[in-house]
């Protein structure tokens, strides 16, 4: 299967290319070279706000990751930051969508996050059916701008769009001795996660609320504030739940 991966520099999305690797033949696009190397991979330097790049970018591929991680080497202003993270958020996942869609692409996997349920009480239950509650905070908003995009696409065209509601991204050994905080999510189980999503087909539906799906995707850590039983539809099966011996009580 040919896959193309959206910020493949950042940790999610090296993470994502060793998970897929071994299987599939892999384009990978981002403003700055990623220091992965395998056999099958084809690199795109460039952002997905230029229409020319996503043009490139998405012939002949059959699904569309968007990790949505952000550029590698943003603006040091705070301002200029903000608008560049919304600007890829927002144009960026158009751009690079409406170029798939016109390239024949079927299959789009985004990667979303669960920041965007931060303002619920961490007693609460909090699976698929709740309404996001994003804060102005920059990455959230961002992030579930990019989301809604991504929904409008699978509302408009015969596509399957599956967004991933990712957790706080971090590697469980890294945080072995730290206070637990119920939105983590291991990286290596983030890339199982997209893994998983490029079997997901609903192309050919004519409900749109079939062919667009969404999965929370955190660890299963014990009194969760996240449910992710309905991720077990794309195979979802973490293996890192944070429950180390070091885990300062």
């Amino acid at each position: 299967m040919n896959v193309l991966i959206t910020g493949a520099a950042s940790p999610l999305g090296q993470k994502i290319v060793a998970e897929l690797a071994s299987s599939h033949q892999l384009r990978l696009l981002d403003n700055t070279t990623p220091d992965i190397k395998y056999e099958n991979l084809e690199f795109i330097h460039g952002s997905l706000v230029d229409p020319s790049i996503a043009n490139e970018a998405t012939q002949n591929i059959d699904v569309l990751i968007h990790t949505g991680e952000p550029l590698q080497n943003l603006p040091q202003d705070p301002l200029k930051c903000e608008q560049v993270l919304l600007d890829l958020a927002t144009r960026g996942t158009h751009v690079l969508f409406k170029a798939a869609v016109d390239a024949g692409v079927k299959r789009f996997i985004y990667g979303s996050t669960l920041e965007i349920f931060g303002s619920y009480p961490d007693d609460t239950y909090i699976s698929e059916f709740y309404k996001p509650l994003p804060t102005p905070e920059i990455y959230q908003m961002a992030r579930y701008l990019g989301e809604l995009t991504c929904r409008e696409f699978a509302r408009t065209y015969m596509v399957t769009v599956t967004s991933l509601r990712l957790g706080r991204l971090v590697l469980e050994e890294d945080v072995a001795d730290r206070d637990l905080d119920l939105m983590w999510l291991d990286l290596r189980d983030a890339a199982q996660a997209f893994a998983g999503a490029l079997k997901r087909d609903q192309s050919s539906s004519v409900q749109w609320t079939q062919r667009w799906a969404v999965y929370h995707i955190c660890a299963p850590i014990k009194n969760p504030k996240f449910l992710i039983s309905g991720a077990s539809q794309i195979g979802y099966q973490p293996q890192h739940n944070f429950q180390s011996d070091k885990r300062i009580p």
